[in-house]
């Protein structure tokens, strides 16, 4: 029940935030369980937890800016955003292929 519960708030407090910062806390998270679950088989469930959930948040962070799928052909920023115009200059963003 406690683990529903902090991930439930994981939610609610990256509902606003970029792609990156929901893959870091989402891998954060993952790598973390993950790592105490096996930290705790050697008896290190702490140090294995911090292990994981680092290698989690930066392996979510590397794969979310991955998931960039719009860009701008004038500056060339890519975003994962619903929206159709880039906010720097305007122009309509286009489809990665």
């Amino acid at each position: 029940m406690r683990h529903f519960l902090v991930l439930a708030m994981l939610v609610v407090l990256t509902a606003g935030c970029s792609t990156a910062t929901k893959g870091a806390a989402v891998g954060a998270i993952g790598g973390g369980a993950l790592g105490g679950i096996i930290g705790n088989q050697s008896g290190n469930a702490g140090t294995g937890a911090a292990i994981g959930a680092a290698a989690g948040a930066i392996t979510g962070i590397i794969v979310a800016e991955k998931m960039a799928d719009k860009f701008c052909p004038v500056c060339g920023a890519t975003y994962n955003t619903n929206d159709q115009f880039c906010p720097k200059d305007g122009t309509e963003l286009k489809e990665k292929q």
